[in-house]
């Protein structure tokens, strides 16, 4: 893998996570290297986990009903944006879509840009949270262009973190889709970084923290982090208490080097 230096990513840096908890995960170094330099790093968060049923069963013993999933979704945008503070990032650059989890993929291919669609679990077809970045933005392909095209507007970045488009995840691949549409919208040239979360066997219980074997090209890029942001990057996952039942196989993601791709 090729070294990559903190220098080399321009600011503002944009990070896309899908989910929350996926920042933390894929660049929490980034962003604590970003506030230490003072670069502006923004992060967007395409929808609020509340579709994840271990963490209805596991975490609020609640039953399978919209409620629940509602409720989890307000409980994962405070984890959120405590950890966001916790490594130095303020609520102001932070920006909730709210759209449906575990369903976003379907509307980013959807050949119909104005269909809206209806989220299974929580029953909304639009971003009801108060919080949302913009609020009842009805869920269809053209509704979350427009916000990534809004955000891209807005912050200007010059460094782009987003996942890549074969993570297996249904919503990490519909992200990529929206931010990519949105970017070919805009005369903006940023570098871009690739992060993988959701992979098979990836990364892996034995050896070194290396790509997948066919994912392994000229194009990865590792950028070092000291021991102590590997700490407060822990810490701050631990404040996703929503998602203590996560596999042990995303916690060695938090690791003393965060791993990229260019493009």
């Amino acid at each position: 893998m090729t070294p990559i230096t903190f220098k080399e990513l321009r600011g503002p840096i944009l990070i896309v996570a899908p989910h929350p908890d996926d920042d933390v995960l894929s660049s929490g170094g980034v962003i604590q290297k970003a506030v230490q330099t003072g670069k502006p790093v923004h992060i967007v968060y395409l929808t609020n986990g509340d579709a994840n049923t271990d963490s209805i069963r596991n975490f609020l013993h609640a039953p399978f009903i919209p409620a629940s999933f509602r409720r989890l979704g307000r409980i994962r945008h405070l984890e959120a944006l405590r950890a966001a503070a916790f490594l130095g990032v303020s609520s102001k650059r932070l920006y909730f879509f709210g759209f449906p989890d575990a369903h976003s993929l379907p509307i980013a291919k959807s050949t119909n840009e104005n269909q809206v669609f209806r989220s299974p679990v929580t029953l909304w077809d639009r971003a009801r949270y108060s919080f949302s970045f913009h609020r009842n933005a009805p869920y269809t392909r053209k509704t979350a262009i427009s916000l990534f095209t809004e955000i891209l507007k807005k912050v200007k970045p010059k460094t782009i973190i987003v996942n890549r488009a074969d993570d297996t995840n249904p919503d990490h691949r519909a992200a990529r889709i929206f931010l990519m549409d949105a970017l070919r919208r805009t005369r903006m040239k940023p570098l871009i970084l690739s992060y993988l979360i959701h992979f098979p066997k990836w990364p892996s219980f034995k050896g070194a923290f290396v790509p997948p074997v066919r994912l392994n090209t000229r194009n990865v890029r590792a950028l070092s982090i000291s021991a102590l942001k590997q700490r407060k990057n822990l810490q701050a996952f631990r404040l996703h208490r929503s998602q203590f039942h996560a596999h042990d196989r995303l916690l060695r993601l938090i690791r003393r080097k965060e791993i990229f791709w260019l493009g």
